[in-house]
């Protein structure tokens, strides 16, 4: 299959799942809980693309490309620094707007300001998308399995807080849905600007900087709270089970590129 054509039906695949996991909470279908075991899942589903994957192809990349590793990861820390600004400025613009302490509390995109910031959240896990897939078409196919299930539960979580806002119901869709085509829409964009150029040796950075956003997100706002609620034990279990399906993946597909 043509890689711009699996690329968008992998795109399509996370559009469908984000919008999903935002009407589940008009249903109740889905409880508190298990939202967060699902976090916890991909948690360590994230982990083990970083550890097992992506960072490895990364400085492999470099490495063919004459960079050298300590320089290489210069890249990896300027995605993780890129994020964490994002995400400090949108998490104090939200304590301003609302009075309240940012430390802890719960995102939503009913402000400008937070909408913005997590736009550019979400845009940069397009751009780790776009870089996973060029990087293999299984490292893809993993980044889109851990993203949907990331999208699942961050919409989930978002449309949830979205009820306890002033907009009804109708508002807050719109909202949930502009916000749903973000990640996919930017991956596109991404895909389409870099995927005809010649990325032998030059991957490793553009690689690196992805590893970095995705390991901020995954350190900084998953991990805390893949442990925030219910049973620590289980959260660990559901975490480390999600790092032994990456393992598995990795030590089945050694080069995936």
């Amino acid at each position: 299959m043509e890689p711009m054509l699996l690329f968008t039906i992998y795109s399509i695949v996370l559009i469908v799942v984000s919008l999903f996991a935002a009407y589940l909470p008009q249903t109740a279908r889905v409880s508190e809980l298990h939202s967060h075991m699902m976090i916890a899942i991909s948690t360590g589903i994230f982990l083990g693309l970083l550890m097992f994957m992506l960072i490895p192809e990364g400085l492999e990349e470099s490495e063919e490309g004459g960079i050298d590793t300590h320089f290489a990861m210069y890249a990896l820390v300027a995605g993780f620094l890129a994020i964490m600004i994002v995400d400090v400025v949108m998490k104090s613009k939200h304590a301003i707007t609302c009075g309240c302490e940012a430390e802890g509390h719960e995102r939503h995109i009913t402000s400008a300001s937070t909408f913005v910031g997590l736009a550019i959240h979400a845009a940069c896990d397009g751009l780790a998308l776009a870089a996973m897939f060029m990087a293999g078409e299984t490292i893809g196919l993993m980044a889109t399995v851990g993203l949907c299930i990331h999208k699942f539960a961050e919409l989930f979580s978002l449309s949830s807080t979205m009820l306890m806002s002033k907009l009804d119901r109708k508002q807050s869709m719109v909202r949930l849905g502009l916000f749903s085509l973000i990640t996919p829409v930017a991956g596109v964009v991404f895909f389409l600007l870099f995927s005809d150029m010649e990325l032998e040796g030059v991957l490793g950075a553009p690689l690196l900087f992805a590893a970095g956003t995705l390991l901020y997100v995954t350190s900084c706002n998953m991990i805390p709270e893949s442990f925030n609620r219910g049973n620590k034990y289980v959260s660990l279990a559901l975490v480390l089970l999600g790092l032994a399906l990456m393992l598995a993946v990795a030590l089945a597909f050694p080069h995936a590129h």
